[in-house]
């Protein structure tokens, strides 16, 4: 494998692992992809008022903070699953720009799934020390009616 194509999965890899972290709930490892200064964003845009609005914009401390309080909290339980389509990366040097679609499911504890969200991630990456960490974690959410709000990241 050649060192751009192994960069190419690397960046996929990232991307997918987020999914799956967050379907674990497993948020101190999630916290972790993010580089030092890393923001995770979350926006939708408005028809209504006609302009992008930003739901959530935090730092790596604050998203640390802010999930190891998230079952001080009520919150929805229902189970969520990410299902993301393939990322299309553009690597430049040790930067990175990946976008890739997404759904998120929630299941109920009766068994009932439901479409939650849909979206799309833009991420900007950087490597660090042969590891691919986020710089921008954007979620461009479609979906501005939730059923439930949720705590924890899309």
């Amino acid at each position: 494998m050649t060192a751009a194509a192994a960069d190419q999965e690397a960046a996929r890899d990232l991307v997918l692992r987020t999914a799956m972290l967050l379907d674990a709930e497993d948020f101190d490892a999630w916290v972790k992809l993010f580089d030092e200064d890393g923001i995770y964003e979350l926006t939708a845009y408005s028809t209504e008022i006609r302009r992008w609005m930003t739901w959530q914009s935090s730092d790596r401390m604050t998203l640390d903070k802010m999930l190891k309080e998230v079952n001080e909290h009520v919150r929805d339980t229902a189970q969520r699953r990410h299902i993301v389509g393939m990322p299309l990366v553009e690597i430049d040097g040790n930067a990175a720009r990946v976008r890739s679609n997404f759904s998120v499911f929630r299941t109920l504890a009766d068994g009932q799934s439901a479409l939650y969200m849909t979206g799309q991630y833009d991420d900007h990456i950087v490597r660090r020390s042969g590891v691919w960490l986020y710089t921008l974690h954007k979620v461009i959410a479609d979906t501005r009616i939730l059923d439930s709000f949720t705590h924890t990241p899309i």
